[in-house]
């Protein structure tokens, strides 16, 4: 048996937007233009890389899973109510901006006002 191939990017990247509540393997694959077969692989083999952490989590929230550059930070009270939905640990608004103020701080978002502009790719 030979050695596998190795996990490119955009597998990287499907696999972990497929960790997001609601967005299925089939519909990440699709967006990046692989297969679903390799976005399983992706997660299998690198569990912690694709893992979503609750700030990403927020962001997928805000950006569309990562569709949108800008968004609006208006309905934070949206962002927690969805984040307690699916994590049953009752968000509130200052825990939404907590959690942007860390992407913020890792480069990933940038704060300007009631804007967020994503400034990488994500996922």
């Amino acid at each position: 048996m030979g050695k596998p191939r190795p996990i490119t990017d955009a597998e990287l990247r499907a696999a972990k937007l497929s960790r997001i509540p609601g967005v299925t393997i089939a519909e990440s694959a699709a967006r990046f233009s692989v297969t679903a077969a390799r976005v399983s692989a992706a997660r299998k083999r690198y569990p912690e890389e694709t893992r979503i952490t609750l700030a990403e989590l927020a962001l997928a929230a805000l950006t569309h899973n990562g569709l949108d550059s800008s968004c609006s930070l208006a309905d934070l009270a949206s962002v927690a109510e969805w984040l307690d939905y699916v994590n049953h640990d009752a968000s509130t608004i200052e825990d939404v901006r907590r959690l942007l103020n860390e992407l913020a701080e890792q480069g990933l978002l940038e704060l300007r006002g009631e804007t967020a502009l994503l400034l990488k790719p994500w996922p």
